[in-house]
């Protein structure tokens, strides 16, 4: 299948990041192309791994592509159908995001250290700053910040972190670490909850949220579902596998269920009826997309009724702590990057 980009990347197949099982050879979940970013040509399939049954992609993209997968994506493209208007951002900060991050909040006192990992251009973690009820040292972590972002971050006194997160060597330790939409990205997901379980100080709070492989969106757009986000999705969790990575970790669940995720149903009918994210298109069906309000409030209302009946949506929260009376962990990681600024 051709979807205009004129590349053809050299995938490589990879065993379960959870259990180490090599055995990919079985039935694919979901199978599909990047018609949303357009960055390549291949044919893309999410696994379920014979030993533990954890969705994960196979084969993907080598590390030395990652630029190529990432090319004109959401953070950086202000044209992206994906980017949210002025109003949509304010409304989901405001009205949403100040409630999900109420636990974290709590957490905080004056000087407190909150991590973001994978922050883009850090604008959710200026929200949080001026969310907190106390002055806080505010750190962003990507694995690459360009110039633009750079001077953007420094302008909000916001400290980087600059490499895979699991990689980078710091003797800070974070009262919050904050992961939207995330851990799904990332190479090896266990390593990365090695790394937040040394790095939370004691008492720490860490919130997540990753799309869940149970929600009924995924059975009912199948390979479209907008959650499946080829190729820059490597994992889908169930609440399971996710729940069972925190507490092996040595973190406390606090709470672990759905949220809202008005755009996924979005990017499932855009998926749907063949529309890219590159930009807005001139169509009637372009009311699917980040910034009108009447649609993001309709699917709202959908997964608020999906949450009343007790079922998951399109997304995952997770808030987890790390126990008071565990120790601090050892000073860093070795053989990782420092990244510290």
């Amino acid at each position: 299948m051709k979807i205009g980009s004129g590349v053809r990347l050299d995938l490589e197949m990879v065993p379960c990041a959870l259990c180490g099982e090599r055995d990919t050879g079985g039935q694919a979940v979901f199978e599909g192309y990047d018609v949303e970013f357009r960055t390549c040509d291949n044919p893309f399939r999410f696994v379920a791994c014979a030993g533990c049954g954890h969705v994960y992609l196979s084969p993907r993209p080598r590390a030395e592509d990652v630029d190529r997968i990432y090319a004109n994506y959401l953070t950086s493209n202000e044209d992206s159908a994906y980017r949210p208007s002025g109003p949509v951002a304010w409304i989901k900060s405001n009205l949403f995001d100040r409630r999900r991050m109420r636990t974290v909040l709590a957490n905080l006192r004056e000087g407190s250290n909150v991590l973001e990992i994978g922050a883009g251009s850090g604008h959710q973690l200026d929200f949080f700053g001026a969310m907190s009820p106390c002055p806080v040292n505010l750190y962003a972590n990507d694995l690459h910040f360009d110039e633009r972002t750079k001077e953007t971050l420094e302008t909000r006194h916001i400290h980087r972190l600059e490499g895979a997160i699991e990689h980078i060597e710091t003797d800070l330790r974070f009262d919050a670490i904050l992961g939207i939409h995330v851990i799904e990205h990332v190479i090896d997901p266990k390593a990365v909850f090695r790394w937040i379980a040394v790095h939370l100080a004691p008492g720490g709070i860490l919130y997540f949220e990753t799309p869940d492989t149970d929600a009924p969106a995924r059975y009912l757009f199948k390979n479209r579902w907008g959650m499946t986000h080829f190729p820059r999705h490597f994992h889908l969790f169930s609440r399971d596998k996710l729940g069972k990575l925190t507490r092996e970790a040595g973190l406390e669940i606090l709470h672990h269920g759905a949220t809202t995720s008005a755009p996924a149903w979005n990017m499932s009918i855009r998926n749907s009826l063949g529309m890219d994210a590159l930009t807005k298109h001139r169509s009637i069906f372009e009311i699917f997309n980040y910034s009108n309000v009447l649609t993001l409030s309709f699917f709202t209302a959908v997964d608020l009724t999906l949450i009343l009946a007790g079922l998951p949506t399109s997304t995952q929260q997770l808030i987890a702590r790390k126990p008071r009376g565990a120790p601090r962990g050892r000073a860093s990681l070795r053989g990782g990057r420092r990244g510290q600024e």
